[in-house]
């Protein structure tokens, strides 16, 4: 689609849309049914994998015949169901795991990992770390700290302790391999009040993604915006702007998880892109283009400083 500045949906899809062209469905290109996108022989972890976004990811996966995908999530039954599902879609083709896991506990995220082995016989090929918290839209002083922490607790934490707990599964921790998918949110790169907590977060584990691929330049790890989906996180409030598909983001995964990706490694990427566009520009990419950084200001560092 086109944009349309008269558009008041795209008030929080504007700010973050690198493309002319706004990718609001799965594009043919990223099709789980196009044989050039299969993942047979692969296993997926997806955290937050029962409902919204993980459970629509991990049924996009599950379509484009990966060998095994493996849900995690707090609620022991809520996972349950949500596997039963996915059986009756994967046709034995796909097995299906699920693990009760808190991500803010490394025990259990270490447990999800040595589930995974004991399994299939061998570690994951990607995670998609789906999982998250987003705390009610109050001010500082009208939240408790314990839930203003929390954001920091799921969102950063949870994704450390998933990364580190993955890392550890494999052969060789010190040289790691596979990818990691690290579900992200524009409001990382926005200020709105009442979300400090989370958007503070958000930005804490964009950055974290980044640095995995510099200590650890064997193992692929990107930052996915999901653009905006009604899910259970999802404060009414942005309901009316909800107008992407919760299935958008196992397709992008199917992406990155693939050789074509390799120049996004560390970057973020935005499943409202259109990626042929966004392939026309590897180099840039390459280059750190959509990595966090600081505008140069001092002369030292390429800008003018005040004078």
């Amino acid at each position: 689609m086109s944009w349309n500045l008269n558009d008041k949906t795209l008030q929080y899809t504007i700010p973050f849309q690198l493309t002319k062209n706004i990718v609001r469905e799965v594009p043919a290109i990223l099709s789980p049914e196009d044989p050039s996108n299969s993942v047979a022989g692969k296993i997926i972890v997806v955290t937050g994998g029962a409902t919204g976004i993980g459970a629509a990811s991990a049924k996009v996966w599950i379509r484009a015949g990966a060998e095994g995908v493996v849900i995690a999530g707090r609620r022991k039954e809520v996972l349950d169901k949500a596997a039963a599902e996915m059986e009756e879609l994967a046709k034995s083709v796909t097995r299906i795991l699920a693990v009760p896991t808190d991500i803010t506990k490394v025990n259990d995220t270490d447990n999800l990992f040595d589930q995974v082995k004991k399994t299939f016989g061998r570690p994951a090929d990607v995670v998609l770390s789906n999982a998250g918290y987003v705390s009610a839209m109050l001010k500082p002083h009208e939240e408790s700290s314990e839930k203003w922490w929390t954001n920091f607790e799921a969102n950063v934490l949870g994704t450390h302790n998933i990364a580190a707990s993955f890392i550890r599964s494999q052969p060789n921790p010190k040289k790691p391999v596979g990818t990691i998918i690290s579900t992200n949110s524009g409001l990382a790169a926005v200020m709105e009040p009442g979300l400090s907590g989370y958007s503070i977060a958000k930005l804490a584990a964009q950055r974290y993604i980044e640095y995995l691929t510099i200590e650890y330049p064997t193992l692929r790890a990107f930052t996915l915006f999901p653009g905006i989906v009604v899910t259970d996180l999802m404060d009414p409030n942005f309901e009316y702007y909800a107008k992407d598909k919760p299935e958008q983001t196992g397709a992008l995964a199917l992406y990155l998880a693939s050789p074509r990706a390799d120049y996004l490694n560390g970057s973020l990427i935005s499943i409202n892109w259109d990626i042929k566009e966004v392939e026309e520009h590897k180099k840039e990419i390459e280059d750190g283009l959509l990595k966090i950084k600081y505008i140069p200001m001092l002369p030292a560092s390429g800008g003018n400083g005040f004078w």
